[in-house]
């Protein structure tokens, strides 16, 4: 097992896992914060919004730079500046206006870029191709798995009635953890190919690299329309939630939950599809299956019965993640490799910026229900075009019997 024959993909692991655990009683505690204190529906749009600003505004510029440094070095940096800001922000939180919240997120976010991209490009580099499905299964599993302790015993917490501040404490406390894990992994990498040129430069090189293939061209493009939809569910949720069914926001962590455990089975299910089929029908099925999901919120008088079709659209997307992420790593070139998954990462979360935006519209001119009917109804178009205009992505590679 990975786990326990490779050390640094071991430290890399549990270096993540610990950072994963961090962020998520980040954001359930400021989205906690931000409900008491403000009591306005627009706040948790805002609250959205500011999370997301900055994957929209630096997304591709941080690849860029990433290029060319040493990678655990730029980990270990945007642990080290959230943990400075997280144990400065909390002595001052309860007498700043609880905007300044909004200001904290934005920074976490920001730093967090620098993080993942270097984390997914320096995988390749400590584990041999056969194996980057196993290995992407397994960061997705714990992800998953830290992800659901992380969201769920923040909501217990706050339950319990915690201070906002302490939570961020202990958040700080995890990614110090995750920090001398990272600090760990060895060798230390760093892209001795890439030709020093201007950031504009390296950041247009990056561009037309995924615009002159056509596969990634036609990926990319699809996954910015299909992000745009999904990425607003979070919103459509808590709006859900607090108008229609009239419980509390932290709710929302349960049904994440137990999207994360569809996640799991997912991640775990994908290596063994992923040298069998086509991996085109390993990224289709997800929109169907959010769609599905969403459009069951319009039956729904219990939020508990929410839970089983996030577990099950979960499942596709825990494939989804875990083949789109080994595709990546086993077609683009190691010059483009955090530029790549640095536009990727962008896509995948700055488009909600947008979606968000749009979404808060609609929630407020045609309310809850008329706007779960536009988002289910988009995501079956989406699908069924998908199936027709997607191109065939081929079979990922096999562990051979030697390895």
């Amino acid at each position: 097992m990975l786990i326990k024959t490779n050390s640094s993909f071991r430290n890399l692991f549990f270096g993540r896992l610990l950072s994963v655990f961090a962020d998520a009683m980040i954001f359930y505690a400021l989205l906690k914060w931000i409900e008491l204190q403000s009591g306005s529906s627009d706040s948790l749009t805002l609250f959205f919004i500011a999370y997301y600003i900055p994957f929209a505004i630096l997304g591709i510029p941080v690849g860029s730079w990433i290029e060319g440094r040493t990678l655990q070095k730029v980990m270990i940096v945007s642990d080290a500046l959230r943990v400075v800001i997280l144990c400065i922000f909390p002595i001052i939180l309860y007498v700043a206006p609880y905007h300044w919240a909004y200001l904290l997120l934005f920074l976490l976010s920001a730093l967090q870029l620098f993080f993942i991209p270097a984390n997914q490009a320096l995988l390749p580099s400590i584990v041999s191709t056969e194996e980057r499905a196993k290995a992407n299964s397994l960061f997705q599993m714990g992800f998953t798995v830290t992800k659901i302790i992380g969201q769920i015993s923040t909501t217990l917490l706050i339950k319990l009635l915690f201070p906002i501040p302490v939570l961020l404490f202990i958040a700080a406390g995890l990614l110090v953890l995750s920090l001398l894990f990272i600090r760990a992994v060895r060798p230390y990498s760093k892209n001795n190919q890439v030709i020093r040129r201007g950031k504009l430069q390296m950041i247009k090189d990056g561009l037309l690299y995924v615009w002159s293939h056509s596969t990634f061209k036609t990926l990319f493009t699809f996954l910015t329309l299909a992000m745009f939809v999904a990425t607003s569910v979070d919103l459509v949720l808590l709006s859900f939630l607090t108008n229609v069914l009239h419980v509390g926001v932290e709710n929302l962590s349960f049904i994440g939950a137990a999207s994360l455990m569809g996640i799991l089975l997912g991640a775990y299910m994908a290596p063994k599809f992923y040298p069998k089929l086509d991996r085109k029908w390993l990224l289709i099925p997800p929109l169907f299956a959010l769609g599905s999901s969403v459009g069951g919120l319009l039956f729904i008088t219990n939020w508990q019965w929410i839970l089983p079709f996030f577990f099950l659209q979960g499942i596709a997307l825990g494939g989804f993640n875990v083949t789109l992420v080994t595709y990546l790593q086993d077609e683009v070139h190691n010059d483009y490799y955090t530029r790549t998954f640095s536009l990727y990462q962008m896509i995948t979360t700055s488009v909600a910026l947008p979606g968000i935006v749009i979404t808060g519209l609609l929630l407020r001119e045609i309310e809850t229900i008329h706007t779960i009917q536009v988002m289910t109804g988009i995501l079956f178009v989406l699908g069924i075009i998908g199936c027709f205009v997607f191109p065939q992505l081929g079979k990922g590679a096999a562990k051979s019997a030697t390895s």
